[in-house]
């Protein structure tokens, strides 16, 4: 299998698209063999990302698109989201793990979900876009395979055999 090293997603601003998201993220996972869990976190932190470009950048007017795109880098996997939103102070949002906070609800979950699910979370208010960095130690498939290969051909040469007394 050819790997990939980019690819876009462009959905309209609607909720009930998050599922093409979805499609996208395991197709990509797929690839680069990425286990559950860190699966789970890619798409959790994703999808927060998209509803908030959705919701409170493009304001759910779908005349404006939310642009996914996947890129491949030394480091682990990279997405970037980007709305046509007037963009936010990233830096100084309230932390919803606060507990003095009167308005709770109305505070950025998505984003503390976000900042705590990537390895690298970098928002750039200029081009009204969301990096989020995942690494991955698989990011390559073809040596992850050549492991697991190796491995069972470990245990196969090694075993013993269980002898009945």
């Amino acid at each position: 299998m050819m790997m990939l090293r980019n690819k876009k997603l462009s959905i309209n601003s609607k909720l009930s698209e998050l599922h093409k998201l979805e499609a996208f993220v395991e197709q990509i996972s797929d690839v680069y063999n990425v286990n559950s869990n860190y699966y789970s976190n890619i798409l959790v932190a994703l999808s927060e990302a998209v509803t908030n470009s959705i919701v409170h950048g493009n304001k759910e007017n779908e005349q404006f698109k939310v642009e996914i795109v996947f890129e491949a880098k030394n480091k682990g996997l990279f997405f970037t989201v980007k709305d046509h939103g007037a963009g936010f102070d990233f830096n100084n949002y309230p932390d919803p793990t606060d507990i003095n906070i009167v308005e709770y609800e109305n505070i950025g979950h998505g984003l503390y979900l976000m900042k705590s699910l990537t390895d690298f979370i970098e928002y750039d208010r200029k081009s009204g876009s969301v990096e989020l960095g995942f690494k991955i130690s698989s990011i390559n498939k073809e040596l992850a395979v050549s492991r697991v290969k190796s491995l069972q051909a470990y245990f196969k040469t090694n075993e013993k055999p269980i002898k009945a007394h």
